[in-house]
């Protein structure tokens, strides 16, 4: 009669017990977990510590629109006008932004907004808290544009306005 040692149960138990685990956390590696770049969803803009403070009303575009935006590629029958809000002292409030006080959005930080719009002079209008600031873009077919906000928001007084930075400048923050 052969004796079999006592520990050789659990061990063999240990071994299957990890055989499944390891296989349970292959198999997660290997399943794919990809956002949709399709997909249209409303932005939310979070606390560093991911609290969501607001969400945009309306989707935002996919990730893949998002993409194609960011090669700044001019329209040969468009002046392409974007307008960046994206600052460090920015908190999670709406800005409503226009063109010629008709094409409107509200941003939230971090967003960019993209306007084609006939050649020619166009004002743009930053709305906050009733406070109205006015720029002027002119431009041709083809032509790229490039405005930012810049906000700060402070416990006790929030203020945006037009940034003065250079279109380079800009669109280095736009992507």
């Amino acid at each position: 009669m052969t004796k079999i040692p006592a520990y050789s149960g659990t061990r063999h138990l240990c071994v299957i017990l990890t055989s499944v685990l390891a296989a349970s956390l292959l198999a997660g590696c290997a399943t794919s977990t990809g956002a949709d770049t399709s997909a249209e969803a409303p932005y939310c803009y979070k606390t560093s510590k991911g609290r969501v403070v607001a969400c945009t009303r309306v989707p935002a575009p996919s990730l893949n629109a998002d993409a194609q935006a960011k090669r700044f590629t001019p329209d040969p029958n468009a002046l392409t006008v974007y307008v960046v809000r994206r600052n460090w002292g920015d908190g999670g409030r709406f800005v409503k932004i226009s063109a010629d006080n008709a094409m409107a959005a509200e941003t939230l930080p971090n967003t960019m907004v993209r306007f084609k719009l006939k050649p020619g002079t166009h004002t743009f209008t930053l709305d906050f808290e009733g406070e109205r600031q006015v720029a002027t873009v002119d431009g041709k077919a083809g032509d790229l544009r490039f405005l930012r906000i810049d906000g700060t928001v402070w416990a006790w007084k929030s203020t945006f306005v037009w940034a003065t930075d250079g279109e380079d400048a800009i669109r280095e923050r736009a992507y």
